[in-house]
C-alpha cells in the first residue's frame, strides 16, 4: 500500500478546516519587492519542480522577513524532500512546530513529518501517529496509515479498532479498512453505524446496501439464538436498521417501500411524510385517527400539507375540517394552522373570513406576511386601499411582502437608503496587524486560498461589528463569498455594508451569460446568492452541482444546445453560469414570468405547469404563496428578495423592471 497519496490527499484538504488560531509574534515590517520577487520565485520554482532553485529563493526570503516564515520554512521543507535531503525537510517542519505553534499549517506539517519519518522506519513514530489521530479523529487517511503502521508492528488488537472506525465512516477508505479486517471482526451494530453515517453523507443506495446486510445478519442470528435478552438486543438493533433503511429510500424518492417499513417501526411522522410524498391520500385518511393523537408535534406539519392537498381537491369542507380537528390536538402549531384555515378561506374567496385570520395572526405575530394578505382581502371586498405590508416608512430589510406591497403602491421599487457608516476604527486595525501583511502577500503570490484561510482565523470567538465589517470585506476581495456573507450576516443589516450583503460575485462570467442569454445579470446572481452563496464547489443532497446548482441531465440537455463542452466539469464557473443562465431564460420563454421561471428552476417544469393549470390563480401573488413544495415556495420568495435587493442598490437598473416580469398584483 503506497501511503503518500493517502498524505498528499490529507494535506490538500487540511487547509479547509483549521482550529487553531494563528497570533503573530511578529512585530510590523516592510516588505521590499526584493522580497516579495524572491517569495514568487520560490513557489513558482517548487510548483514547477525546479526544486534547488526553489530552495535557494526560499532560503533568501526566509533571511530577509519573518511574517511568512512558517509557510516558507514549509514550502522549502517539500523541496528538500524532493531531492532527497529529508533531514533538512525534518529540520524546517520542526522549527515550524516550536517557533510557529499556532500557525495554519501546523496540521500540514505534522502529516510531513508522519511521512517523511515512516520513509525512515523512525521507531518513535507511534506517539506521533498517536497525538495526531487523537487531536484530528476525523481525518482518515492518516487514521488509515496509523492502522497499517500498527499491523506491521503487530500491533494486531489496536489495528483492528482503528480500521473498524475508519470502515464505520463514510471515507472512501472504508472498502480498504474493511479488507484489512475478517468478517467476524464486523458486527450488526457497525453496519447499522455505518449506514447512519452514509445517510448523513447523503450516500443513500450505499446505506440502504448496508441496512440490508444488517438486517441479513439480524435474522441469521434470531435462527440460531432464542435467548430472550438477545432477541431483545436484536429487537432493538432491527428497529435501528428498519429507520434507517427507511430513511435511505425515502431519500432515494421510494416513498411507498419507505412508508411501509416505517409502518412497521410505528414511526407516525415518518410514516405520514412518505405517504403524502408517494401521493396515497387513501392510506392517510385509513390512518388520520391515529396520525391525529400521535405524541409527535412534528406529524401536524404533515396533517396541514394533508388538508391543503384536500383543497387542491376541491373538498374545502374536508380541508377546514381537518384544521380544526388539528386546533384541538396540536394547540401548540395554532400559528401554522390557522394560516393554513385562512388560506384555503381565501382561495376559496371566502374573503370575509380570511381577513378575520389574517387579522388574528397579525395580532399574533406582527409579521409582514400576514399583514399584506389581509390587506389584499381588504381591498378585494373594497373595503380600503392597499396598503404596505409594513408600518414602517421605508421597506425593512429583505422583507418580501414589504416589496410586494412597494410594487402594489408605487410600481416601482424604492431606492436602497444607506444608513449611518460605522467605519473600522483605527484602534481594531491597529490590533490586527501585521496579520493584514500576511494576507497581502499571500494575495500577491496568488494564494487567495491561504489568505482566507488566514481571514478566518482572525474571525475568533469575540467578534464585534467592525471586525465582522472589517473581514468580511477582505473575503469578499478574495472571492471568498460564502465565507463573507455567512460572516457579515451575523451582524444587524447596515445599507453601508449592503454589497457584502449582495456582492457582485463573477462578474466577468455573470456578463458574458446575461448579454448571450439577453436576461438581466441581476437575476443571474440572485440565484446564484440562493442557490450556491456563491461557492463554486457547492452541491446539493440531490446531486445539484456548481454556483448554479445544476442537475447534470439538465446541464448536458443545455449543453447541447449552447455547445460549451462542460465535459462533467460542472463545477467551473464559467461553464456553469453559461449553462444555469441558458436554462433560465428558457424558463422565462416558456412561463413569461420571473417568479414562475424561479419556481421551475428549483422544481421543474413539469410541475409547475400543474400547479398553473390545477390552481386558477389570479395573480402571481397567489401562485407564489400556494406553490406545494415548502422549499421551492421560500427558495422563489428569497431569490425574488435577493432580486430586489440588488436592482435597488443599482444606480443603473430600472427600479420598475422587476414589476413588469413579475406580473399584475
Amino acid at each position: 500500500m503506497n501511503l503518500s497519496f493517502f498524505f498528499s490527499v490529507l494535506a490538500v484538504f487540511s487547509l479547509l478546516s483549521p482550529t487553531v488560531t494563528l497570533a503573530s509574534e511578529d512585530k510590523p515590517e516592510t516588505i521590499s519587492e526584493e522580497l516579495i520577487s524572491c517569495l514568487i520565485a520560490g513557489k513558482k520554482n517548487l510548483d514547477s519542480g525546479n526544486y534547488n532553485p526553489a530552495i535557494e529563493s526560499l532560503t533568501k526570503a526566509y533571511e530577509k522577513t519573518s511574517i511568512l516564515s512558517d509557510y516558507i520554512l514549509f514550502w522549502r521543507a517539500q523541496a528538500y524532500e524532493k531531492e532527497d535531503y529529508a533531514d533538512n525537510a525534518l529540520s524546517d517542519l520542526m522549527t515550524i512546530k516550536e517557533k510557529y505553534k499556532n500557525s495554519p499549517l501546523i496540521k500540514n506539517v505534522r502529516i510531513k513529518e508522519i511521512e517523511l519519518l515512516e520513509k525512515k522506519n523512525e521507531p518513535n513514530i507511534i506517539k506521533l501517529y498517536e497525538g495526531f489521530a487523537k487531536e484530528y479523529p476525523s481525518e482518515y487517511p492518516i487514521k488509515y496509515a496509523y492502522a497499517i503502521h500498527l499491523k506491521k508492528n503487530k500491533e494486531t488488537e489496536q489495528a483492528k479498532k482503528l480500521f473498524k472506525e475508519i470502515f464505520i465512516s463514510s471515507s472512501p477508505l472504508s472498502k480498504n479498512a474493511m479488507a484489512e479486517l475478517s468478517p467476524g471482526d464486523i458486527t450488526t451494530n457497525d453496519l447499522i453505524k455505518r449506514g447512519d453515517t452514509l445517510n448523513k453523507a447523503w450516500l443513500f443506495v450505499e446505506a440502504e446496501k448496508v441496512f440490508k446486510e444488517a438486517l441479513q445478519q439480524l435474522h441469521k442470528s434470531e435462527i440460531k439464538n432464542q435467548n430472550s435478552k438477545l432477541k431483545a438486543q436484536n429487537s432493538e438493533l432491527k428497529t435501528q436498521a428498519l429507520e434507517g433503511l427507511a430513511y435511505s429510500m425515502f431519500r432515494q424518492k421510494r416513498y411507498k417501500e419507505s412508508s411501509e417499513l416505517y409502518a412497521k417501526i410505528s414511526n407516525s411522522y415518518w410514516h405520514a411524510r412518505a405517504l403524502l410524498r408517494a401521493k396515497s391520500p387513501d392510506l392517510i385518511e385509513s390512518k388520520l385517527s391515529s396520525f391525529m393523537n400521535a405524541n409527535d408535534k412534528r406529524i401536524a406539519s404533515v396533517l396541514i400539507a394533508y388538508g391543503t392537498m384536500k383543497r387542491r381537491d376541491n373538498d374545502i369542507d374536508g380541508a377546514l375540517k381537518i384544521f380544526n380537528e388539528l386546533l384541538v390536538k396540536h394547540p401548540s402549531e395554532k400559528e401554522n394552522i390557522l394560516w393554513a384555515m385562512g388560506w384555503t378561506n381565501y382561495l376559496s374567496q371566502d374573503y370575509k373570513k380570511a381577513s378575520e385570520i389574517f387579522s388574528k395572526l397579525y395580532e399574533m405575530n406582527n409579521d409582514s406576511k400576514y399583514l399584506y394578505w389581509k390587506n389584499k382581502c381588504a381591498e378585494i371586498l373594497n373595503e380600503a386601499k392597499f396598503t404596505r405590508a409594513s408600518s414602517k416608512k421605508h421597506v425593512p430589510y429583505h422583507d418580501f411582502y414589504a416589496f410586494l406591497s412597494s410594487l402594489k403602491e408605487e410600481q416601482k421599487l424604492p431606492v436602497l437608503e444607506k444608513t449611518a457608516s460605522q467605519p473600522a476604527s483605527q484602534e481594531l486595525l491597529s490590533s490586527l496587524s501585521p496579520m493584514p501583511e500576511r494576507i497581502n502577500i499571500l494575495t500577491r503570490l496568488g494564494l487567495k486560498q491561504e489568505a482566507a484561510l488566514e481571514l478566518k482565523l482572525l474571525s475568533g470567538d469575540k467578534l464585534n461589528y467592525e471586525r465582522i465589517a472589517f473581514l468580511s470585506s477582505h473575503l469578499n476581495s478574495l472571492g471568498s463569498y460564502k465565507m463573507s456573507i455567512s460572516l457579515i450576516s451575523k451582524i444587524p443589516y447596515n445599507g453601508d455594508l449592503h454589497s457584502l450583503f449582495y456582492p457582485i460575485a463573477f462578474l466577468p462570467e455573470v456578463m458574458e451569460a446575461s448579454e448571450k442569454n439577453e436576461m438581466d445579470h441581476l437575476l443571474i446572481l440572485s440565484v446564484m446568492r440562493e442557490e450556491s452563496r456563491f461557492d463554486p464547489e457547492a452541491k446539493s443532497i440531490a446531486g445539484a452541482m456548481g454556483l448554479m446548482q445544476l442537475m447534470p441531465h439538465t446541464a448536458r440537455r443545455f449543453d447541447r444546445q449552447i455547445e460549451i463542452r462542460i465535459d462533467n466539469d460542472l463545477y467551473d464557473a464559467r461553464k456553469n453560469i453559461l449553462i444555469g443562465s441558458s436554462y433560465l431564460k428558457h424558463l422565462l420563454k416558456t412561463f413569461n414570468s420571473i417568479p414562475v421561471a424561479i419556481a421551475a428552476y428549483n422544481a421543474g417544469e413539469d410541475a409547475v405547469k400543474d400547479w398553473i393549470k390545477n390552481g386558477n390563480y389570479k395573480t402571481v401573488d397567489e401562485f407564489i404563496e400556494d406553490i406545494p413544495y415548502d422549499e421551492t415556495r421560500n427558495y422563489v420568495k428569497k431569490v425574488l428578495t435577493s432580486y430586489f435587493e440588488y436592482i435597488r442598490a443599482d444606480r443603473d437598473a430600472d427600479i420598475s423592471t422587476p414589476q413588469k416580469y413579475i406580473g399584475n398584483l
